[in-house]
């Protein structure tokens, strides 16, 4: 990719993009780094012409000749600074969702406590709106079949429950048992979002409003409850 003076240079290796992660285990701050932030201008509209080829053509429709047709920048320029589609792919996993997820976490910082739950609800549906499902879902396949493409998925979704448990805080320090029980309920509505925007992208009959308004019920009245009474312990070790 380039520098951070956003003059043209060589892509990342794997070793430079390493250097990229933060590893705060705690937190809001993603576990990669926005590979966007030391791309310039060329590169960005190569990466957002990368993602509308994607849409349009599939994974196998994304070339380095599609991405540069695209965008207009010849296929030399794109593989200078991403190094090859899997460059692309990488630069992708790392910032598809980034927007989106950043936007809710800053919204839900100035959220009054007793509006918690339901603006965390909306949280969830404005994700699960975003054109960038298609973009993830088009790479989902080819990722997991890459270590290192699978490594960054898991990071990326680290840090996606990581946002929705710090949402679901409560006022006082958690105990160990009320952890277990956010982090639970972030993966829970991990799922929810990722599963209903599958639906919606196959069946465009699908109410996603009406699972999300169970969802906001459920959560009403059963997460304080779960917060008292922690997990089933049976359920738990399961």
């Amino acid at each position: 990719m380039i520098d951070s003076n956003n003059s043209p240079g060589p892509h990342l290796s794997s070793a430079d993009a390493s250097e990229r992660e933060t590893l705060a285990p705690d937190g809001d701050a993603p576990l990669v780094a926005d590979p966007r932030a030391s791309l310039s201008p060329a590169a960005l509209e190569i990466l957002a012409a990368a993602q509308r080829a994607l849409v349009e053509k599939g994974f196998a429709g994304l070339t380095l000749r599609a991405v540069a047709r695209e965008s207009g920048a010849n296929s030399a320029m794109v593989q200078y600074y991403f190094g090859g589609k899997d460059g692309l792919v990488e630069a992708m996993i790392d910032s598809v969702f980034r927007d989106d997820q950043e936007e809710a976490a800053t919204i839900m910082e100035s959220v009054p406590r007793d509006e918690r739950l339901r603006r965390f609800v909306d949280g969830l549906r404005t994700i699960g709106s975003s054109r960038s499902f298609r973009v993830f879902f088009d790479i989902l396949p080819y990722a997991l079949r890459i270590d290192g493409h699978r490594v960054r998925l898991a990071r990326t979704y680290d840090w996606y429950r990581r946002l929705k448990r710090n949402w679901l805080a409560p006022e006082w320090t958690p105990s160990p048992e009320e952890e277990e029980t956010l982090l639970a309920v972030a993966e829970l509505a991990t799922a929810v979002v990722d599963g209903l925007a599958i639906q919606e992208l196959i069946d465009d009959t699908v109410d996603r409003e009406r699972a999300y308004a169970v969802l906001e019920f459920m959560l009403q009245r059963s997460l304080p409850e779960l917060l008292e009474s922690g997990l089933p312990v049976a359920t738990a070790k399961r």
